[in-house]
């Protein structure tokens, strides 16, 4: 799959909007529309999004952290069978465009013979075509449109906003069925005070990617991923009241082995909240816990297998 920004003069495709925060249920169903289509017609499937959000640059300060990073969110649809992943750079002169003048640029640069998007997909200044607008103006310009409806689980649509509510309440798995994959975390190891191997836990201290939504501060069972290996780990997100140093840190120990990640990216796959953060009397209560922690998620992984 490419990742594309901002491209010209695309074949004829089947083309899909939205903005993919997390590809999650709701977001899969756009896809497998446009997998269908794509197949049934021998055309190449493009997504079309934007970065930044576009509250970024309207709302600030309403802006979301995000579920997956770009790279992240590439992985996924890759996964799907997109052939193109093309970001479209949203500013003030893109929100401003009107309804008209947005569809007539996808028109020009994507020729879309169709078009998915989804029952809540709004586009141009204050957000005033929706999917609807989009069918006219297809009807009149060569495409067909598919408006894709809400998936719902639990009495309610699954949204990018619902499972990030999930998330800071520590709900991994309610998350991850609403996702239909893994909350993940992916970064490069840095240097770190060395606490954890002073205890005889050799953590890799993650680097958090920019405006990432993080779970609730709290200890996971987790999947880690690292130079071509996948490892049971347990994962310790937030503050260390215990040690306290006012940054918020990832840290992930793979069970029972010794690694040194330092300056490698690892994948943390979160699957399982064990316990929230607490504050510890002593160095030798958070000793003793974390070889809890430690004796948890080994019994954790011993069932999954």
């Amino acid at each position: 799959m490419r990742i594309l920004r901002n491209p010209t003069g695309m074949q004829p495709c089947v083309l899909v909007l939205g903005m993919f925060d997390g590809v999650h249920r709701g977001h899969q169903a756009l896809l497998m529309a446009g997998v269908e289509l794509a197949e049934k017609t021998g055309l190449s499937l493009n997504v079309c999004t934007f970065e930044p959000h576009p509250l970024r640059v309207l709302r600030p300060e309403m802006a979301p952290l995000l579920l997956t990073t770009l790279t992240e969110r590439a992985q996924l649809m890759a996964d799907f069978g997109v052939d193109n992943l093309c970001i479209l750079n949203f500013d003030k002169a893109t929100a401003a465009q009107s309804p008209e003048d947005f569809m007539a640029a996808l028109t020009r640069e994507f020729q879309p013979r169709h078009v998915v998007c989804g029952f809540n997909y709004s586009f141009g200044h204050r957000g005033a075509g929706n999917g609807e607008t989009l069918r006219a103006y297809g009807a009149a310009h060569g495409f067909d449109v598919t408006i894709v409806p809400e998936v719902v689980l639990g009495g309610e649509t699954v949204s990018s906003t619902r499972i990030r509510g999930l998330l800071r309440q520590g709900s991994i798995r309610e998350a991850t069925r609403l996702l239909g994959h893994s909350y993940t975390l992916s970064g490069r190891v840095m240097d770190g005070k060395h606490i954890g191997r002073t205890m005889g836990y050799p953590t890799a201290n993650v680097a958090i990617p920019e405006r990432k939504a993080l779970p609730a501060f709290g200890v996971y069972a987790c999947w880690m991923q690292a130079e071509q290996r996948i490892y049971p780990a347990v994962v310790n997100v937030g503050r260390h009241p215990t040690l306290p140093e006012g940054s918020v840190t990832v840290e992930a120990y793979a069970l029972d082995e010794c690694l040194s990640l330092y300056g490698k990216k690892v994948r943390l796959l979160f699957l399982d909240f064990l316990r929230p953060e607490k504050k510890f009397d002593s160095v030798e209560a958070l000793k003793t816990q974390i070889d809890r922690d430690a004796d948890e998620a080994r019994e954790y992984f011993a069932v999954l297998r």
